[in-house]
């Protein structure tokens, strides 16, 4: 059995591998899936502000499963925002940019990266991105 590593960029709208959190917003990334034989996932996450930041320049990173279709709608739904897994809050007062890694749950269908300013209340605009490293067995 091979152990292989696989990086893949977490995408935006457009598509782009990041996007602008603007003051007080949020950015919601595309959907990611893992490989079938992945056994292991973290995200590595960025958070860079556009300026000096500002003591409440913070990025609240939220990770949104889903397992498919739970009502049988005929569609995949995801965790809402309010009721997504904390996975860091990204403070770019403290270090800009700031940069964490953390260890993704398994297994999930699909998933998205919630990227908000609301919470904190930013100040700046502040850009975000993230990649996906899998460890797969196959």
């Amino acid at each position: 059995m091979a152990i292989t590593r696989t990086e893949t960029p977490v995408t935006f709208t457009g598509p782009a591998d990041s996007a602008s959190v603007t003051a007080g917003s949020s950015q919601t990334s595309l959907e990611v899936n893992l490989d079938a034989t992945c056994i292991a996932a973290q995200a590595s996450l960025k958070a860079d502000n556009s300026t000096t930041p500002a003591a409440d320049d913070q990025i609240y990173v939220w990770l949104l499963q889903s397992s498919g279709d739970p009502d049988g709608s005929g569609s995949d739904e995801f965790d809402t925002a309010a009721h997504g897994l904390l996975l860091a809050v990204l403070d770019t007062n403290a270090e800009d940019p700031a940069l964490k890694t953390v260890p993704l749950p398994l297994p999930q269908k699909g998933f998205k990266l919630y990227f908000e300013g609301v919470t904190a209340g930013t100040t700046n605009s502040i850009t975000v991105s993230a990649t996906i490293t899998e460890q797969r067995a196959a």
